[in-house]
């Protein structure tokens, strides 16, 4: 499916806006990031939803459709019994939250994909909508607005956790902890988290962190050290309000490790990590966290 090939009179009118020509261009730019550049079931998923709204196919835009099209599922596939659509709509949803809190703030088009439905929304920076059928939707509206304009303080970075032995099993447990941090800080709608590949590779280059959550327009950081003896593993994690240098949050975990055990003690250190954000309640201010679940699987 290429949106090069679609054909002019298949658009909306001239007088709406963003323009075919800008919803093109802003996919381009969505796709370079690395969330998006990693994960060709992101890149087909919005591409097809966004195909079909602007060639007013928009009433195609089903669960059926969706895992048929996009997800190569059998002609006789049941979404009433499998829920593998929804589960990659929220991965979509989440992906370009993410992107718009951070390499596309600035970017003249938004698309969002209210809850619920598959149909995106397309706002232009006069917030201007493209996709007529939810022109009425004013809740679903306001919702897409604010999660799109979302302040850029409220964004998360996980630093790389310090370690102290340059060997294959902290190399993989500091890397694998720190991306499955980020992508479980990612239930907590009310923040954004930077791509975690983005922050260590600026970490590589600069061991400064207000270095790396400044480029990052991140607000606050989570970080710390891991230190392995024998089969004992401790870690120590803090949460760090850049804007005032005030830590928010500091914990330590210990437990058993080997290499055998190397994936369940990732979720453990990290379950334990969320829970002690939610059970501090000093970093989720008031809002309740919409948590699906503590460890959450990209």
């Amino acid at each position: 499916m290429n949106l090069t090939n679609m054909k002019s009179e298949t658009l909306l009118p001239h007088d709406m806006k963003p323009s075919r020509e800008a919803i093109n261009q802003q996919l381009q730019r969505i796709f370079l990031d690395p969330l998006f550049m990693n994960s060709e079931i992101l890149r087909k998923f919005l591409l097809f939803i966004v195909d079909q709204t602007i060639t007013g196919h928009a009433d195609w835009l089903k669960e059926y459709t969706i895992g048929v099209n996009v997800l190569g599922k059998p002609s006789n596939f049941k979404p009433q019994d499998n829920g593998i659509v929804r589960i990659h709509a929220g991965r979509l949803r989440r992906a370009l939250h993410h992107y718009y809190n951070t390499l596309g703030a600035s970017d003249p088009v938004k698309i969002y994909i209210p809850k619920g439905r598959y149909i995106p929304v397309f706002i232009d920076d006069q917030n201007e909508i493209a996709d007529r059928e939810l022109n009425n939707i004013d809740e679903s509206l306001a919702e897409a607005i604010a999660n799109i304009q979302v302040k850029k303080q409220e964004a998360i970075a996980v630093i790389p956790f310090q370690h102290f032995h340059n060997d294959p099993f902290e190399n993989s447990l500091v890397d694998g902890l720190g991306m499955q941090l980020s992508t479980a800080m990612m239930q907590f709608d009310k923040y954004s988290v930077v791509a975690y590949c983005t922050i260590r590779d600026l970490w590589k280059r600069t061991n400064d962190i207000s270095q790396v959550a400044s480029f990052a327009n991140a607000k606050y950081v989570i970080t710390g050290s891991i230190q392995v003896l024998e089969n004992l593993v401790r870690a120590h994690f803090q949460i760090i309000d850049l804007y005032s240098s005030r830590q928010l949050l500091s914990c330590m975990y210990e437990g058993e490790c080997s290499s055998q055990n190397i994936f369940k003690l990732q979720d453990d250190i990290v379950q334990f990590i969320i829970s002690e954000i939610i059970r501090s309640r000093k970093f989720i201010i008031d809002d309740k966290p919409s948590l699906r679940s503590l460890v959450a699987v990209a």
